[in-house]
This record gives C-alpha cells, structure tokens and sequence, in this order.
C-alpha cells in the first residue's frame, strides 16, 4: 500500500499535464518481464557512444512497466518524431478509406487536375495511393526540392517517373507528403486536423502539432510533435490492429496489412537479419525480431511492436546510427521476457526506479567560476544567431536567425536551467517555412562549466524537441566554437570580444 501511495504521489504532477499517465501503470515482473532485463536494456541505451536518449517506455499487456526520461527531458515535453510521423500518415489513409473517401487503388494525378504542367507520363498517369503508401511512386527521391519549392504538390507531380509503380521500393519522404495533400483535397482538413477527429481525440490525444508546407500542407512524412506516451498508444493501437478501448478505430485488416511486408524495404537480405532489410507495409517497417515491426523516424526516433509477446517499446533520442538502440531491445530486454507474471523483485524494482528517476544527460563538468568571469561577451556573427554571453549573470542572449525573435537562456551550475524560448531551435531540415503551424512554445534547458581557468562550456538541450548545441569559449584564443547535436554536423567558430 505505501509502495503504491509513493508512485501515486511521484505521478500527481504527470496526471495533473494532459495526456501523461493516461495508460495505467504496472512492474515488469508483474507483467511477466525479468526487472534485471529492463535494467539491462536503460542501463545499454544510456552507455551508447555518440547518443542522447531522450524517452524510453516499455508497454507490456497494455501496461507501462518501466519509462526512462533523461533529465533535461521530461515526460510532459513533446518530441518531433521526423519520419516516425509517417506511419500516422497510414493509419489516416486507413480512416478515410473507412469514410469512403479513398481507395488504395484510386490514381494519385486524379486529385489533382490543377497541378497538372505538362503531359502526363502513362507512369504518371498509373501511380496509385498504395503506391505512395509503400514508397513505389517510381519517382527518384529529392531531398532538395522542399528546399527551393513554394508549391510541393505542383513540383512532384511535374517530375518523371522513371519506374512502373509498385515495382521498386525507393523511399522518399515526399510520398508521404502526397498522401498529405490527398487526405487535405478529400477531407477538407489537415491531416492533423483529421486524425484529432478520428484517432486523437477519442485515444486522449491532446498534445499534437505538425509542421506544414508553404501552402499550408502538413508535411506528413516529418514534422509531428507529440509526447513519448502518445508514441506508446500508437504502438498498442497497432498491436491491437486498430482497436482501442472497445471502439474500432480503424479497419482491422487495413492496419494488419499496413503492419506486414508489402514491399522489400530496398536493403538486400543478409545473414543474420538486420532491421534494415526486413521489408515495408504502409509507412510502417517489418523489424528482424519475428513478427515484429515499427514506427522508425531518423536520429532513432522508434516505436517497437511485438505481436507475439504482446509488447511495445518507445525509444526516442538522438542518434545517428539508431539500429544500435533497437539491439538493445533484442538483446537486453527480449531474453527477459516470460509467458506468466514473475515473483516481486522488490530490491531489483527499487533499484529500476532509482535508476529511472536519476537518470541525467552530461552536463559540462568544471569549476562554477573563473578569472575571466565578469565581463560580458560580444560574439561574432554566427548562423545560431547567438550575439551576448553575461558571465556574471549566467546568461545567453541569441536573435533567432527565423524568427528575429530574442531568446535569453539562464545557464545552471551542476543542473539544467529551462527558459521559455522566443525563437526556434536548431533543425537539420531546411525546408522552406520550416517549422510553419509549430506553437511558439519550444523551452531550453542549458548548463554551463569552467572546464579549465581559460574555457568556458555551456550545453543547452530543446527538451520539447529533439536537437541542442554545446558551445565552447577559448578566451587563450578569444574563439567560440559551436557544435550541434545532430551526428554529423560541421562545428562553427567565431571570435569573441569584451563588450564592457
């Protein structure tokens, strides 16, 4: 009874956020799931190099048996999911063509006869929704056009399909952008807006916004924000093919083939498997546990079903090879997993919540204070925008390079600080209007540590985001140099000055 008085008492200010703690609550033993094995698996997750792990929850029989969120994230923050939202994308295909208004046989360039520029190639003329679905549009991926287009729709359809439809898996974020514009032309709505009517509102989904195109389009194949929770109901309402809470949210044999290999996926099958090469439904991708399959956004964006042993795990962070998070899952936690309930393993049980309730991302590691702190800094031009850093006041000041808007971060010694942000945080897409039809409402958390008497470090995380940026300041060599989270991406360094 005090055990279950204290997790009571731990979740109030989670039940009291819309939406988090909607799923009831259970341990792993209870639920059949060695606690050593989930332990296993957080403890993986978190050692992994050159790797944020931002959420983690772990569903069995319906239940959340163990969720993981590293501070300075937290289980209210939403998160983008990049292409994880299109399988979302699917299951409102599924709940139009359960409304009549579509088919998966309907042809794509019949939705749009004011787009049409030129001839219409007959592969063109054959491509059908499924086709989209599947990402067999016959067209060749450009990444760049979002980039340099005013009007998607227009620009994709002029392009040529060198492929027959349906004969070659080629994925491209854009087929699902597609299925965007078609839901928006039958519905009358955004795709959003759409499945707030038929999934979101009914799954008490009130947490949710989506990027859109410069026409006012959601992007469909990126760009939805939500909570790891509601990554979760997703997993179980694939689990249990569309039903949720006694309603048929969606046909059940829609979702079933969705959730099935349709198409190979365009990886050569190796020995052993990879969750590469497994294959591809409706915007969902078949995983190498058998049986199973998931929702998979880049930077390791993963909602995990597993059919068979009635589970689903949610992994969010960034990383850039994620395949090495869902081998976590495969060879931590599975091993763990048992056909009936497990006697308690209180010591285990208590030292799962330790773990989950303390778990931190790195903060800089140094001195509070140095020589050099006092003056404030002028920073050089930079594509961050950042222009003034107040030692003494422990704060950041940046121009936000989209909006023009002013942030002013508050920098912790030995925590995370959140500040309400004005502006944008740092993206790796460089759509035009990116972020377009997001809420204002992104927050940062930042620390900051002398690492030597002379460098100043200072990291800062969009907890209801996914990226951040660590700055580093030489005042040997008065530079800064800026480095963003996203694998990969080139550091940036700018000279700095005493302002007064």
């Amino acid at each position: 009874m005090k055990r279950q008085l204290f997790i009571l008492l731990a979740l109030l200010p989670l039940l009291l956020t819309a939406q988090v703690g909607d799923l009831p609550r259970s341990t792993p033993a209870t639920e059949g799931i060695s606690t050593q094995a989930v332990i296993n698996m957080m403890d993986s997750l978190m050692a992994l190099p050159e790797c944020d792990i931002h959420h983690v929850m772990v569903v069995r029989h319906g239940k959340v048996v163990a969720e993981l969120h590293p501070a300075p994230f937290r289980a209210t923050d939403s998160h983008t999911l990049y292409s994880a939202s299109k399988t979302f994308v699917s299951l409102a295909v599924g709940c139009a063509i359960d409304d009549n208004l579509l088919r998966l046989d309907d042809r794509v360039m019949t939705f749009f006869p004011d787009k049409r520029t030129n001839r219409v190639s007959d592969n063109m003329a054959a491509m059908t929704v499924r086709d989209l679905l599947m990402m067999a549009s016959g067209v060749k991926p450009d990444w760049t056009m979002r980039n340099n287009s005013l009007d998607w729709v227009k620009d994709w359809l002029a392009k040529p399909v060198d492929n027959a439809p349906g004969s070659l898996f080629q994925y491209d974020s854009m087929c699902t952008f597609m299925l965007s514009a078609i839901l928006q032309r039958v519905t009358g709505q955004t795709m959003l807006e759409y499945l707030q009517k038929k999934l979101f509102e009914p799954m008490h989904i009130t947490i949710a916004d989506w990027e859109s195109s410069p026409d006012g389009i959601n992007t469909g194949g990126w760009g939805l924000r939500v909570q790891a929770e509601t990554m979760a109901k997703l997993g179980l309402l694939l689990l249990n093919k569309g039903r949720w809470e006694g309603q048929q949210l969606i046909n059940a044999d829609y979702v079933e083939a969705a959730c099935s290999r349709l198409i190979d996926g365009g990886a050569k099958e190796t020995t052993p498997p990879t969750d590469g090469n497994q294959g591809y439904g409706y915007q969902v991708w078949q995983s190498k546990w058998p049986g199973s399959y998931r929702a998979d956004g880049a930077m390791g964006q993963y909602t995990v079903v597993v059919p068979q042993e009635d589970l689903v795990v949610v992994i969010l962070g960034m990383k850039l090879y994620g395949h090495e998070e869902l081998a976590c899952i495969w060879n931590q936690l599975m091993p763990g997993l048992k056909a009936e309930p497990i006697k308690p393993e209180k010591k285990l049980q208590t030292k799962l919540d330790k773990l989950c309730a303390r778990a931190i991302l790195q903060l800089p590691k140094g001195k509070k204070k140095s020589a050099h702190a006092g003056p404030i800094l002028k920073i050089g031009s930079n594509r961050h925008g950042f222009l003034y850093l107040s030692i003494p006041g422990n704060e950041l000041v940046r121009i936000d390079n989209v909006s023009g808007k002013k942030d002013m971060f508050d920098l912790g010694y030995g925590e995370w600080r959140y500040t309400p942000m004005n502006g944008y945080p740092v993206y790796s897409i460089n759509a035009i209007n990116m972020m377009r039809d997001l809420k204002d409402d992104f927050v940062a958390a930042a620390a900051y540590a002398w690492t030597s008497s002379s460098t100043l470090e200072v990291r800062i995380h969009y907890v209801n985001w996914i990226s951040g940026t660590t700055l580093v300041f030489d005042f040997d060599k008065h530079e800064l140099t800026m480095r963003d989270t996203y694998p990969n991406s080139k550091p940036e360094t700018v000279h700095f000055v005493v302002a007064r």
